[in-house]
């Protein structure tokens, strides 16, 4: 071997030495802290910090760690691997300790939520995490059917279905119950360009730099809908039982047998062990009479099943989106819906007529809501519903077309009734059906 031949061996394995020890270094465990805090409308109750759980999930591996806050509410970690984290702090009072720390009467435990997403390495430093009060509603988000089943033996996506839950004590009233589907930017994390004007450093919509915009704190205090609906009554025309559920289909059709489609033409599965039967829900979204709508074939209407009023639509039926890019509200207003503004996305840097704009809802009308993302680590998109709302996301293990639903875990039970899980982190609030069940039987 010659001297030049010899020489560049030399510096490849060099090269290669200081590039294999740099990896190392870079995947050298590291320490780090996070401050938590009230929001501001809290801060002065008395409440403490101590015991607020902080969970890391690593983007990229999925790993979970987690830690709890001493009583200054710092929270250490003394060995976690740099790297891209979705951090998530909660902490839960119960109802007599949140009583006699404020002096104000809470007939529920009451839930504080706060989340970041960042990149953490050597340099990063302390980080701040402000809890904000969770909302608790009447009505829940029980359980969400959006992955669809087999695109060959099954349905594909004309089953799903949504199943709302009365967790009180009282009779509760379906009539002007509204439910909405929250736009936001699809695309997982890592491909984002979160320099762009259009996007938050979570790699979500920046609505602040929508055209228009006219609130100060658009991120927060609203979410904006791509679809919205009503369940039309006389005020009392639907009562629901403490403990019962309502289910809403897609298309309220028995899924496992053959039906008559839109345009004639029978609509069959292969193997019906793979869907569910959704001929008894209690309402569906059909678009057949929508004027300049054409409905998908699939989308028949059950003369017996009541439909939904369609406010706002995204398409030709009430579609969820089966990779877990979705969000979904329930509220109830006595506004006038119609008078709300709507924007477009905040990548539009031009209005044209064919402009799609979305309907801006304030937070504080929302009873519920759930953030669902992808079953792959590194495929997830950015939360797109405040912390307020939902701190966490859930997900079914299966992913897109496996049949599987989410749904939220019991919390305790009063007599025969079930209380669900609300502490307004669906994380922690959410398990999953390897089937989903529209029998309103299911529980977790």
């Amino acid at each position: 071997m010659n001297k030049s031949l010899l020489l560049f061996s030399a510096m490849l394995m060099l090269c290669f030495s200081s590039c294999k020890k740099e990896a190392v270094e870079e995947a050298q465990p590291i320490a780090q802290s996070f401050q938590l805090s009230f929001a501001n409308e809290n801060s002065g109750l008395g409440l403490a910090l101590t015991n607020t759980e902080v969970t890391l999930t690593n983007k990229t591996t999925g790993n979970i760690i987690k830690a709890k806050a001493d009583a200054n509410g710092m929270v250490n970690f003394s060995s976690i691997l740099p790297g891209n984290y979705a951090v998530v702090a909660s902490l839960l009072v119960s109802a007599a300790d949140y009583s006699t720390a404020t002096g104000a009467y809470s007939a529920t435990d009451v839930s504080f939520n706060g989340s970041i997403e960042t990149n953490i390495n050597s340099a990063t430093g302390s980080l701040a995490i402000t809890l904000t009060a969770g909302r608790l509603g009447d009505w829940v988000i029980k359980q969400i059917y959006y992955g669809g089943s087999n695109v060959s033996t099954g349905a594909i996506f004309r089953d799903q279905f949504i199943e709302l839950y009365n967790n009180s004590n009282t009779v509760l009233y379906a009539d002007s119950l509204y439910l909405a589907q929250v736009h936001g930017k699809n695309t997982r994390v890592s491909s984002i360009d979160i320099s762009k004007p259009a996007f938050l450093p979570n790699g979500q919509f920046n609505w602040a730099n929508a055209i228009g915009m006219a609130e100060s704190s658009p991120n927060t205090n609203y979410v904006y809908a791509k679809t919205m609906y009503m369940i039309k009554g006389t005020g009392k025309q639907y009562p629901v039982q403490p403990g019962a559920s309502i289910i809403i289909a897609q298309t309220a059709q028995n899924h496992k047998t053959p039906y008559i489609g839109a345009d004639g033409v029978g609509v069959s599965v292969k193997d019906p062990s793979l869907t569910v039967d959704l001929s008894k829900a209690d309402f569906e979204a059909y678009y057949g009479d929508l004027p300049g709508v054409n409905p998908l074939p699939s989308d028949a209407d059950n003369p017996n099943v009541p439909n939904l009023q369609v406010l706002r639509s995204d398409g030709r039926d009430m579609i969820l989106n089966s990779n877990g890019y979705e969000a979904i509200v329930i509220f109830k207003t006595s506004a006038n819906i119609s008078q709300w503004k709507s924007y477009p996305d905040p990548e539009k840097t031009v209005l044209t007529n064919t402009t799609d704009l979305f309907t801006q809802i304030p937070v504080a009308v929302l009873i519920d809501g759930v953030d669902i993302t992808h079953s792959v680590v590194t495929s997830r998109a950015a939360k797109r519903l405040p912390d307020a709302i939902d701190a966490g996301f859930t997900f079914t293990a299966g992913g897109s077309y496996s049949s599987q639903s989410v749904i939220r875990k019991t919390s305790k039970t009063a007599g025969t009734r079930r209380i669900l899980k609300d502490t307004n982190n669906s994380s922690q609030d959410f398990d999953y059906l390897t089937m989903a069940d529209a029998t309103k039987s299911a529980f977790k």
